[in-house]
């Protein structure tokens, strides 16, 4: 048993230095859970702490992760060896346990579970010898009392205590620098340092993955289409960032991988610093997403109603969706016996969860369902970004068909990123496809306030222009909410619709160019192009002009005041006001 005066000394320490660390909020994640009993150590021995002995060539490691209080801590342990071999996991759910683990020198990296989601709390040399027992002894401060939870001592959402990146020398202000985890290549060069529309390929598959090309024949297929980005997306690896063949004059080549799997779905990473490893919980993949956020990459679901790789993860925020993979009508629709039971689940007779719905509207593409599945987050309040590619994994498939058009402040990596993340974003049949321009003049008054992924108030007059080209004959729709408000065949190119409206409730607005079908697929209608939302939220925007509209109607719909008629006293004839009391 620990003694008292560690426990109390330990407490001090944690009481003198709550402050130095900053706050921070994850939404995302579960709520906190009740910290768990404490456990004696003079109880009976369990099964797994009883006394063991290695198998032949094998060493035996003792591990005991307990908090300053006592209480044993649900970790898991990985040993990385100096020589490159593959790391050793080992769960540790009870907070103690005698594990086996080949002889070796390695980094022992300990983690233990915040709200479901592993934070690295220590790192500490072990050796194993054969036949002989190694001991790694864990006592966490931090988190151990008061509100705080261990992610309140990670500012730069990591996943890894400040203290231990200052041991390691990682950089703790920096969720690229990560104890024990390689910090992955970026190109920082701007190709043109110049504001506007940026296209390229965000979906493509080299022989690293299920490709027939090498990276370097993927690239010069990218520069000889004129594209301005390409992301080499190959399932669970990013071998492709790190060959040699991975570099370019002209064409910004953004690090990427498909992360997931058949079976609960894939997610499309971009500009990832450190490997995204495979999870295996929804709260440890939305603590994934977190990390690449703060990362300053982008995080999207892949082709989501697939029928080859329906998406199960669940999550609550992501930075985008692919709605358009392959030929718009090329792909089957999903149907809901695709899904597993939790998704199918019903209130009222409706289907609650939104890839659930999609699925049911079978009379569409994959793509067609995508779309729906897009807009049924939106309006449960999402905010995420349209994008496309063509999976291309030969020459026999054209880079750019679909096309994703990035609105960044300059071309390069983090630009198109940024662009990316803050939803300027549309995607087009073709590089010759329509070209779209959608924004929104509050208050009418010839000033354009917002564009692709920007917020208009509500209450207040809006105009919605939108500007089409390459789309002659075709339909140009305004969708409020994935459903079309108004539509109008374009009579020329280019050509303009305006749309007024005064919004009163939360909703999203996107553009789409429609026509009719030319060959057999799946789906009533060819979808040309669309756009990412402009979005209608309450909010207090700083613009003056918009206080100033919302005082005067304030005031107009304010009820008049109540004249109250001077009081006569009758033996003096002065007049008062009347009071009320």
């Amino acid at each position: 048993m620990r003694n008292w005066w560690i426990v109390l000394l330990a407490l001090a320490l944690l009481a003198g230095t709550g402050d130095v660390f900053a706050q921070k909020a994850k939404k995302n994640l579960p709520q906190k859970q009740p910290a768990p009993k404490a456990s004696s150590k003079e109880s009976p021995a369990s099964p797994e702490t009883k006394a063991r002995t290695p198998g032949p060539g094998k060493g035996m490691l003792d591990i005991d992760v307990t908090d300053v209080l006592g209480r044993d801590l649900h970790a898991r342990v990985v040993l990385q060896s100096a020589r490159g071999k593959d790391p050793v996991v080992i769960d540790v759910p009870k907070g103690r346990v005698q594990a086996e683990a080949p002889p070796g020198t390695y980094k022992a990296y300990t983690s233990v579970y915040c709200l479901q989601v592993p934070v690295l709390i220590d790192v500490q040399d072990v050796v194993v010898k054969p036949g002989a027992s190694a001991f790694l002894l864990v006592n966490l401060l931090e988190g151990a009392a008061g509100s705080r939870t261990l992610l309140d001592f990670d500012q730069d959402c990591d996943f890894a205590l400040d203290r231990v990146e200052a041991k390691c020398g990682t950089d703790p202000r920096s969720a690229a620098s990560i104890p024990g985890r390689e910090t992955l290549p970026m190109d920082e060069r701007v190709f043109e340092k110049k504001e506007g529309w940026y296209r390229g390929e965000l979906h493509a598959h080299s022989s690293f993955g299920s490709g027939k090309e090498t990276v370097e024949a993927l690239v010069r297929r990218a520069e000889k289409a004129g594209l301005d980005f390409l992301a080499i997306t190959d399932r669970n690896t990013m071998a492709a960032c790190k060959d040699p063949g991975f570099k370019s004059n002209s064409v910004a080549l953004i690090p990427a991988l498909e992360w997931g799997s058949d079976k609960r779905g894939v997610a499309l990473i971009y500009g990832a610093r450190t490997f995204p490893p495979f999870v295996d919980s929804i709260p440890q993949a939305q603590a994934l997403v977190d990390l690449i956020q703060a990362q300053g990459g982008f995080f999207g679901i892949a082709h989501p109603c697939f029928p080859t790789a329906p998406w199960q993860w669940g999550l609550g925020y992501v930075n985008g969706i692919e709605v358009w993979c392959r030929d718009w009508r090329a792909v089957p629709p999903m149907t809901l016996d695709q899904l597993g039971e939790d998704l199918k689940e019903r209130v009222d007779a409706k289907l609650k969860q939104s890839i659930a719905y999609a699925a049911a509207s079978t009379d569409l593409s994959a793509n067609g369902q995508a779309s729906i599945f897009y807009d049924a987050e939106l309006v449960r309040g999402l905010k995420a970004a349209v994008i496309a590619g063509s999976s291309t994994s030969s020459p026999e498939v054209p880079m750019g068909q679909p096309v994703t058009y990035v609105f960044a402040n300059e071309k390069s990596i983090k630009g198109i990123l940024g662009g990316m993340r803050r939803g300027r974003t549309y995607v087009s049949a073709s590089l010759t496809g329509p070209k779209l321009h959608f924004s929104a003049d509050v208050l009418k008054d010839q000033t354009i306030d917002v564009s692709l992924g920007g917020i208009i108030p509500l209450g207040v007059p809006v105009r919605f222009i939108a500007q089409v080209e390459n789309a002659k004959g075709k339909d140009v729709q305004i969708l409020l909410n994935g459903h079309p408000l108004i539509s109008k065949s374009a009579e020329g190119d280019p050509f303009t619709l305006q749309f007024d409206d005064v919004p009163q409730n939360y909703a999203e607005y996107r553009l789409r160019v429609t026509g009719i079908p030319a060959k057999e697929g799946f789906g009533p209608t060819e979808v040309l192009a669309m756009s990412s939302p402009i979005y209608s939220q309450d909010l207090d925007l700083p613009n003056p002009k918009v206080k100033a509209f919302k005082k005067q109607k304030a005031k107009e719909a304010a009820p008049p005041a109540l004249e109250i008629p001077p009081f006569s006293n009758p033996a003096t004839g002065e007049i008062k006001p009347k009071v009320l009391m």
